[in-house]
């Protein structure tokens, strides 16, 4: 018989997407990737749950409040971070998402687009699936054996 055991350790909250709440989401991604053991990458995962949250926060709702989930899965064996970012918002894959345009003047931009085009950058993969009525946004890093 082969035993399959993998070190992983999961975090995950809930709360109501209140602009209240974002300090909350901002301080508990940075308490879960703290110790993954650089600070780069660490600052890199904490600004990209800080820009996916705040997209789910200002538009997934209209103006309304609804749910958040984030999950975090720090998996030791496969040198990874997952951050799983569920609402049950207007159907939203940001995967379909036009990169804005960053040759245009700022003034000529359309608002929107550079929380998910800088989460794509900081991330090695990102996967969008709606399930029972809810966005579930899954983004993946890579962790190298040194950091």
């Amino acid at each position: 018989m082969v035993k399959f055991e993998m070190e992983m350790s999961k975090h995950a909250m809930e709360l109501l997407t209140k602009s209240k709440n974002m300090d909350k989401v901002i301080a508990f991604v940075e308490l879960c990737v703290a110790d993954i053991g650089s600070p780069r990458v660490s600052k890199q995962l904490t600004l990209v749950g800080e820009e996916l949250a705040l997209n789910i926060f200002s538009y997934a709702y209209n103006d309304d409040h609804g749910t958040f989930a984030l999950r975090i899965y720090l998996c030791h064996d496969q040198n990874k971070v997952t951050m799983e970012f569920r609402d049950a918002g207007k159907p939203f894959n940001p995967l379909e998402q036009q990169a804005p345009n960053l040759d245009v003047q700022m003034a000529d931009r359309q608002v929107g687009g550079l929380g998910i085009m800088l989460s794509r950058k900081l991330t090695d993969r990102q996967i969008y699936k709606y399930e029972d009525g809810h966005n579930v946004f899954m983004v993946e890093k890579y962790l190298s054996s040194g950091t």
